[in-house]
């Protein structure tokens, strides 16, 4: 009878532990949409030039989009293709729009900022030289752009 017992007491300990590490496991997707634009970043964007005028970016779901022009698309061939790739970076998770050989080729990095302004969220684009460039959801009146000298710009990379 205690072996019969004893018997049980480990069976419900084994079921107990594989049930508590099944548990455990954290499953996290990976970012696959090479064809899609990620949603979080989709809509319209504004940065201010000055003289009342603003540049304007429209992502969709499956084109980038600057001043009316189609910079990349799934419709486009070669580097003007969408292929929409995720990295992180010091910063943060960034996101390209083409595949590229070279670096002039490169559409440069985007990504939805911890930055608020008047209450919402920015997106900041990097492309060279630790220019960084903002981009409201509203036209607002105001450059919000900066520039971070020397190697410190990686860490701004994604904030």
């Amino acid at each position: 009878m205690k072996a019969r017992k004893l018997l049980s007491v480990i069976i419900t300990a084994i079921v107990l532990v594989i049930i508590g590490s099944a548990n455990l496991t954290k499953v996290q997707a990976k970012y696959v949409g090479h064809n899609d634009t990620p949603t979080e970043l989709r809509g319209n964007w504004y940065q201010y030039e000055g003289n009342n005028k603003w540049t304007h970016v429209k992502i969709t779901k499956h084109a980038y989009i600057i001043n009316g022009k189609t910079i990349c698309g799934s419709n486009k061939k070669g580097v003007k293709k969408l292929y929409v790739t995720q990295s992180q970076e010091q910063g943060g998770k960034v996101y390209n729009f083409n595949k590229f050989k070279f670096h002039y080729q490169e559409v440069g990095v985007n990504w939805l900022s911890k930055r608020k302004i008047h209450g919402k969220r920015v997106m900041k684009s990097y492309y060279n030289m630790g220019y960084f460039q903002v981009y409201t959801r509203n036209k607002l009146k105001h450059k919000y752009n900066y520039e971070v000298n020397g190697s410190k710009y990686l860490k701004q990379l994604g904030k």
